[in-house]
């Protein structure tokens, strides 16, 4: 089969990942580095004690779901006032979330990935930036990152049509910065108007049309993600007939229960001839497993019949962020020599 497969091909390919609110809470799962808590769309109102901007207002739906409330304040004129004090309370909380001083999951999903590859976000908060601006002190040969619903961390040029670290005016041009609107859980969102967001779907639907590996790290689809899971999933079915041995990969919660994978996700595994795999942990991941070689693990692992380990990977135990560069060094030296072999 590797004689039939040509392994550049397939390796030079990105490895893309999705991220959603479960990545997020796995990345900060005792709190921020000042005790903030994160949370998924489930209990998100009490979790973050946001509950006293909804007192007063007789809600029709009895979800403690995000996604539900939100909707339902959208769609009343009567919550005008109240919706926009629960968009201002969101994006401030989140403004507010620091890393923890220790090496995160975030840290060392970005140094898993290389310039090829990319991390797209559903989230709001800024801890992938943050992860990203500390480590990028380790190696520069990172990922793109791509925030499908805006960041609190990221503003944007128009005339640069660039983006980047929230800062007033464009270290480019020096012309002044837009702060990009978050888009909130409502089912039909608008992912053409706004510059910033129409781009960074364009550019997402690009590494989904080409990635050899898809990772989906804590998203589960919600209903009011409709419009974006079609678009994710046309994406993907552009290369249906060359994704035979292309692998996805999902990331869940211990103790997720598989029959309750997304209809979204088992559909795009049709097109893999159902090559998909759930875990229950980062560091089950082949991003895991295969530090910044996770499509040449697969494609040695899984295609070329490989019974053995990798000697560089990543584990719970790694606490700090000298120990991860330490670790790393060996493949970031491979690379300056163009080899990118599993070691």
């Amino acid at each position: 089969m590797s004689d039939i497969i040509s392994k550049d091909k397939f390796c030079e390919r990105p490895h893309l990942v999705i991220l959603g609110a479960g990545a997020t809470v796995a990345t900060i799962p005792f709190g921020d580095k000042n005790g903030r808590k994160a949370s998924c769309m489930n209990n998100f109102i009490e979790e973050l004690d946001m509950g006293a901007i909804l007192e007063g207002v007789r809600l029709h739906t009895t979800s403690t779901n995000l996604e539900d409330i939100y909707s339902e304040l959208h769609d009343r004129t009567d919550c005008t006032e109240v919706r926009e004090t629960l968009e201002q309370r969101i994006y401030d909380y989140f403004r507010c979330l620091e890393l923890p001083d220790q090496a995160t999951i975030y840290d060392l999903l970005i140094l898993s990935l290389r310039p090829k590859d990319c991390i797209a976000t559903f989230n709001w908060d800024g801890l992938l930036v943050d992860a990203y601006n500390r480590v990028k002190k380790i190696t520069g040969h990172l990922p793109n990152l791509i925030f499908l619903h805006g960041n609190v961390n990221v503003s944007y040029c128009p005339n640069c049509d660039s983006y980047g670290n929230k800062r007033e005016t464009c270290p480019r041009c020096k012309n002044k910065t837009i702060i990009p609107k978050l888009l909130y859980p409502i089912k039909h969102k608008d992912y053409t108007s706004d510059p910033f967001i129409k781009r960074q779907w364009e550019d997402f639907e690009a590494y989904l049309e080409d990635c050899s590996i898809l990772t989906i790290f804590g998203y589960s689809a919600p209903k009011t993600d409709v419009e974006a899971i079609e678009k994710l999933q046309k994406a993907f079915a552009r290369l249906y007939d060359n994704r035979f041995l292309d692998h996805i990969e999902i990331i869940e919660k211990p103790g997720f229960n598989r029959t309750e994978i997304s209809e979204a996700w088992l559909e795009l595994s049709s097109h893999t001839h159902e090559h998909i795999s759930l875990m229950e942990s980062f560091y089950d991941s082949y991003l895991s497993q295969f530090p910044r070689r996770s499509i040449e693990g697969y494609f040695k692992s899984n295609i070329e019949g490989w019974w053995g380990d990798p000697t560089i990977s990543f584990t719970r135990g790694i606490t700090t962020l000298d120990a991860v560069h330490t670790l790393i060094q060996p493949l970031i030296e491979d690379e300056r020599m163009n080899t990118y072999e599993v070691i």
